[in-house]
């Protein structure tokens, strides 16, 4: 099992190479040189193609002797064995789309060459030895999806980034824009990763080095926009966003041998280690603002921005925005945590938290979300603009009062009528943009607004004891799950209904109406199935969709409005 995995990892590296020396002679017209396929003909081929051309060849001779070796040694690893068999038909594919790639019939093949270099990485971690969970498995499958979505979000964008060469302002412009939803959820991958320091640790440094290569590999391509075309650039640029790809398959696929692996023996071995008192200090302050939930809303603010533009906003607008919404969203979160400690003592989805966990005392975390109040608010005034500052502080107070103090506790309407405090970003997002709001930007709020109660419902259907036991008025504890099941439907069908406005209105285009049908019609069908089948399978499976839907609803969107 050595031999293969030094053999995979070896193969891994060469792929690397290919890709970077691959997209460079694209992106720099060295194929000009070298009509001919398999072979150069007419004018003089560059080193740069032929040497290109020498390190497919000594990649296509490694990925046979893996996939002999696996065949001859490990024959009985079934997962293994077919993961390697795969990877030689991977290549024949991608050996063909080269030649047309050659010939200008085709874009570049990087489509496959990542898939073979994902394969690859996964060979290689299957050789090596087994591991031992640390942890509880369903935090190892939650962030082992997140790494697996941040891997298949990396990949389009590079899909994306191989067609910006063909000088096409349209395609740029939808590039930088995912781009900076990609980085949004990179954050939000970082930050996960590094929480988990004391069970996973080459997970959480795969994470940080994916991380700090992705804003490399950012700063890069920004030269390339200022028109920095040459060799050197093109393929830095190609060669550490393949890094970056690199970095996150190997997270992802750490994450899922975490998974599979055996679970460590005695509760001694789920214990977290002895870690770094600053470390903990700092990762008890992130658990305040709920990072997993601010990602979601800054990506909506994003949205809205590039909605009102049309296209992608400066970075030198687009940083502050961020920054003075992350920190208002901290604060109401902080401010949440605060309040709410006695009931997210009872409920075990909130036990582990910092403040009833006693991590950290009630008064630091009440001053600490309201000191990041104050600065996000001064931030947004002074950087971008005082409408958005204002309808930032207005969140929070909305969020803090209106829902946490009022109607949490209360009313069964709590959901309802306190997730209009989630759907303010998208104002503060078109506010940074226009300095005022628009009929399109009410419609956005809407959108977020009727999105939050069949969210937050279904998920109240998983954990409706925790809520019975902290005496919170969801809707299944004071109406029962067949009600609320009903008015998932309804708030689905709705929530569809709003959408198709923005077309009716002349605000999104055909595009909008194709997604926004897709996507509410699936919100539809799985709230369908939960008020027929009356199994939490769907709860679960609406809850995760959900998530989804928020997300590709906006960024069908901005798709729309750039297009247009």
């Amino acid at each position: 099992m050595k031999f293969i995995g030094r053999v995979a990892w070896v193969t891994t590296a060469v792929t690397y190479l290919l890709i970077a020396l691959g997209g460079t002679v694209l992106a720099t017209s060295s194929l000009l040189n070298c009509s001919g396929w398999p072979f150069c003909s007419g004018a003089a081929p560059t080193f740069l193609e032929q040497f290109s051309r020498f390190t497919a060849v000594a990649m296509s001779i490694l990925l046979v002797l893996l996939v002999v070796g696996v065949a001859a040694w490990v024959r009985r690893d079934r997962v293994l064995l077919t993961v390697a068999i795969v990877a030689p038909l991977l290549l024949a594919a991608q050996t063909v789309l080269g030649g047309l790639t050659a010939l200008r019939e085709l874009p570049p093949q990087i489509i496959v060459a990542l898939v073979i270099f994902a394969i690859l990485i996964a060979v290689a971690m299957l050789s090596g030895r087994p591991l031992v969970n640390k942890e509880h498995p369903a935090q190892t499958r939650k962030f082992a999806r997140l790494a697996i979505s941040n891997v298949l979000l990396v990949y389009f964008l590079m899909l994306l980034g191989s067609y910006v060469s063909t000088g096409d302002e349209n395609i740029a412009l939808l590039h930088d824009t995912f781009a900076v939803f990609v980085g949004l959820v990179m954050l939000w991958t970082v930050i996960s990763a590094l929480r988990r320091w004391r069970v996973a640790r080459w997970q959480a440094l795969a994470a940080l080095v994916g991380g700090i290569l992705f804003v490399a590999q950012a700063v890069v391509g920004g030269l390339i926009a200022l028109h920095d075309s040459s060799v050197l650039v093109a393929g830095l640029h190609l060669a550490l966003a393949t890094a970056v790809w690199c970095v996150l398959v190997l997270l992802a696929a750490l994450a899922s041998a975490q998974l599979r692996a055996a679970p460590a023996q005695g509760i001694e071995a789920l214990e977290p280690p002895e870690v770094d008192p600053v470390r903990q200090i700092i990762n008890n302050y992130i658990d305040l603002v709920k990072p997993h939930v601010t990602v979601l809303l800054l990506g909506v603010t994003v949205a809205a921005m590039a909605i009102a533009k049309q296209g992608l906003p400066s970075l030198a607008l687009v940083i502050p925005t961020l920054l003075g919404g992350a920190m208002a969203a901290g604060s109401a979160n902080c401010i949440n945590c605060y309040i709410d400690r006695d009931i997210d003592q009872i409920m075990g989805r909130t036990q582990r938290r910092s403040l009833p966990a006693k991590r950290v005392e009630p008064l630091q975390a009440l001053v600490f979300g309201i000191l990041l109040g104050i600065i996000s608010f001064f931030v947004l005034a002074f950087f971008v603009n005082l409408l958005s500052a204002v309808l930032a502080l207005s969140a929070i107070l909305f969020y803090v009062f209106v829902y946490t103090l009022w109607l949490k506790r209360t009313s069964v309407q709590n959901i309802v009528i306190g997730g209009a405090a989630g759907a303010v970003p998208v104002l503060v997002g078109w506010a940074a943009i226009t300095n005022s709001l628009s009929w399109t930007a009410v419609w956005l709020f809407a959108i977020i607004f009727f999105w939050t109660p069949p969210h937050f419902w279904a998920l109240s259907l998983l954990i409706q004891k925790d809520y019975e036991k902290a005496g919170v008025p969801m809707m299944p504890v004071v109406k029962g799950e067949e009600e609320t099941r009903r008015q998932i439907l309804y708030y689905s069908v709705l929530l569809l209904a709003i959408t198709l406005v923005l077309f009716a209105i002349g605000s999104m285009g055909y595009l909008f109406l194709i997604g926004g049908v897709a996507l509410g019609g699936g919100l539809v069908y799985l709230a369908v199935r939960l008020w027929r089948e009356r199994d939490k399978k769907w709860a679960r499976t609406l809850f995760w969709y959900s998530n989804m839907y928020l997300a590709a609803i906006f960024a069908v969107m901005v798709l729309d409005r750039i297009i247009r």
